[in-house]
């Protein structure tokens, strides 16, 4: 198998968190429209109600943690308004987070695991060192997968 691997510890997790959305989006790959946006449970938060719904969850998620560390380090950083209606469009729209992502790791690969340890980013929820939040932003994508494994699941769409 060839396989290209970043470099440095925020390579290591760049390229894991690429390897947590390949899961999901071969997961999402199953799941027609019709279901994509189904309501499975009116009674939790609008933004666990549907497939399409968590998936943007995770979307704008992963922009705003990728905003965090760009904001760490005084680079320009985006508030984009996603729309999705299909499973396609929120595949797609995870790539474009993906690449975004990538994009803030430019010119920090070579940080060394002091430096990573010590970049101190505060968000409206918890403080992190940079290791950390980038290790949440690929737990938010497993745990996420997993709720929407188990509710496409129980409804039997697979």
């Amino acid at each position: 198998m060839n396989r290209t691997f970043r470099k440095g510890a925020i390579g290591a997790l760049t390229d894991e968190y690429e390897k947590a959305l390949n899961e999901l989006k071969a997961l999402l790959l199953q799941v027609p429209d019709a279901e994509f946006q189904k309501v499975y449970n009116e009674k939790t938060a609008v933004d666990f109600q549907s497939v399409r719904n968590i998936v943007l969850h995770m979307i704008n998620s992963g922009y705003g943690y990728a905003n965090y560390i760009r904001k760490r380090f005084g680079n320009n950083y985006v508030v984009l308004k996603i729309e999705i209606e299909t499973t396609e469009q929120g595949i797609t729209e995870l790539e474009k987070m993906f690449e975004y992502t990538v994009e803030t790791f430019e010119n920090k690969w070579h940080l060394t695991y002091r430096e990573l340890m010590n970049t101190i980013i505060k968000t409206s929820w918890t403080t992190y060192d940079l290791e950390a939040i980038i290790e949440h932003a690929i737990v938010h994508i497993l745990r996420h997968r997993l709720q929407i494994e188990k509710m496409i699941i129980k409804n039997e769409i697979l």
